[in-house]
């Protein structure tokens, strides 16, 4: 046995100085490494009174609940439990976890059972047979440290489709919520149209009663009519848009059309405050940013396993086998066969071929790595697009207010001018247009603000 084993040992040892001699020296992978990638402390666009404060603590609750708002939460439990893109992410997840099962199954021994059994005759010849069984054993111990690097770099395609199914969910949440609220905000619009139609109409009926009293001219009714009109064609245009949104929840729901239906509800359009005193790391939360990490993590493993392809492939075999004629006999008295070795093959010569794959597998990580410091990149950008948002839209929905007033006022001011005799009624449609379209203009900034805070969140990653 101890002569088996130390020659066993001197053919290993002879295909380690065959393969070296044609290879690079690497008989470990190397170990990975989170890259560390400088980043600003804090955003541009932060408040200017910014401290870090790095205790802050993700919340495990909805991120939607910021918006205080039941329906929008029962919607987003609905779309958590039946959407079906998160379920094909889902389905891409236990797909992974096959997978990385299957690389744990490669550390331990295969072991086969094979039975057979003939029965041979021939003319003027009794018949007779032959019972056989055979064990096989075969392990591949892991002298190099591969299934080690195979099993990690599975864990991180794992970790990568995690986080897949995490940005699929955060991606389908924002939609949902950026719907919802176009929804409610289409509502206040139509509720704000229902409401100057009504003023029109009687505006309309006042001047033709005046006209057929020979009062006023008929280009005042014209005029008034016209805008009625104008009025009408928006409500259908309003209502239009409402139904195409309300298709959009429905599909995120995982339903038909047919089956889903938003009631429409009064409700004061509030935007959430979320504090801009963010510290820069909460964006390593984020599922893009944590995907392309796990996919520079998975190249790396491939790297490492390029590196050590050359090493030789180590077997460990057990053979043993039983036959008999008589099977009652077969466990008895058998005739029975068995070997063991070991076995160690390898490429001494290929052309090139592994000194290429590195060579690929080392430009693929640099790629990987290059994504992921986009990705870091690319989420910077995004919540300093909502910061910057943020702060732009509040000034103008201030500044807005203020057009709001000058806007009703001057309504007023027409239609008593007109009143007194001293303008045209067209004095009084352009007033009152400017005031529609003013009070339009501030709820879409409350929609674009409402809007705005989910992708503020989405951005930070959903926490």
């Amino acid at each position: 046995m101890q002569s088996l084993i130390y020659k066993n040992l001197m053919s290993l040892s002879c295909a380690l100085i065959l393969t070296a001699c044609s290879s690079h020296m690497l008989l470990q992978p190397p170990e990975y490494k989170i890259p560390l990638i400088q980043a600003d402390d804090q955003y541009k666009y932060a408040d200017l009174n910014w401290v870090q404060t790095s205790a802050i603590k993700t919340s495990d609750d909805g991120w939607w609940n910021i918006y205080q708002d039941p329906v929008l939460s029962r919607l987003m439990e609905q779309l958590n439990q039946e959407n079906l893109s998160l379920k094909q992410a889902e389905a891409r997840y236990q797909q992974a976890q096959a997978l990385l099962d299957i690389q744990r199954a490669n550390r331990l021994p295969n072991i086969t059972v094979n039975g057979s059994t003939n029965r041979n005759g021939a003319k003027n010849i009794s018949t007779s047979g032959q019972f056989g069984l055979a064990l096989q054993a075969s392990w591949v111990p892991d002298v190099w440290g591969r299934v080690a690097k195979a099993i990690e770099g599975q864990q991180a395609n794992l970790e990568a489709n995690q986080a897949d199914l995490d940005a699929v969910k955060l991606n389908q949440q924002l939609l949902a919520t950026e719907t919802y609220w176009n929804i409610r905000v289409l509502d206040a619009q139509f509720d704000l149209l229902e409401h100057t139609l009504k003023s029109y109409i009687r505006s309309v009926q006042i001047l033709k009663n005046q006209y057929n009293a020979g009062m006023i001219a008929r280009a005042d009714v014209i005029q008034a009519e016209t805008q009625l009109k104008q009025v009408q064609i928006k409500q259908i245009e309003t209502t239009r848009d409402r139904n195409l949104q309300e298709n959009i929840l429905s599909v995120l729901q995982g339903k038909s059309v047919a089956q889903f239906q938003l009631t429409k509800q009064k409700q004061v359009l509030t935007v959430p405050h979320i504090p801009s005193e963010l510290p820069s790391r909460l964006l390593v939360q984020r599922p893009d940013v944590i995907h392309a990490e796990r996919e520079l993590a998975i190249m790396h493993a491939e790297l490492g396993l390029a590196q050590t392809a050359w090493l030789p492939d180590v077997t460990i075999g057990l053979n043993g086998g039983l036959n008999s004629q008589i099977f009652s006999h077969l466990f008895q008295s058998p005739q029975y066969l068995w070997s063991t070795g070991l076995q160690a093959a390898t490429i001494i010569f290929d052309g090139g071929t592994r000194k290429v794959e590195i060579a690929q597998a080392q430009a693929n990580y640099d790629e990987k790595l290059a994504a992921y410091k986009q990705a870091i990149l690319t989420g910077w950008k995004d919540v300093e697009d909502a910061l910057l948002q943020a702060s732009s839209f509040k000034q103008q929905q201030d500044e807005q207010a203020k057009l709001f007033a000058l806007a009703t006022e001057n309504e007023q001011v027409a239609i008593r001018r007109y009143n007194a005799g001293l303008v045209s009624y067209l004095e009084v449609v352009t007033a009152q247009n400017l005031r529609l379209q003013a009070e339009q203009t501030t709820l879409q900034l409350q929609q674009l603000q409402l809007n705005n805070a989910a992708q503020l969140v989405a951005a930070l990653g959903g926490g």
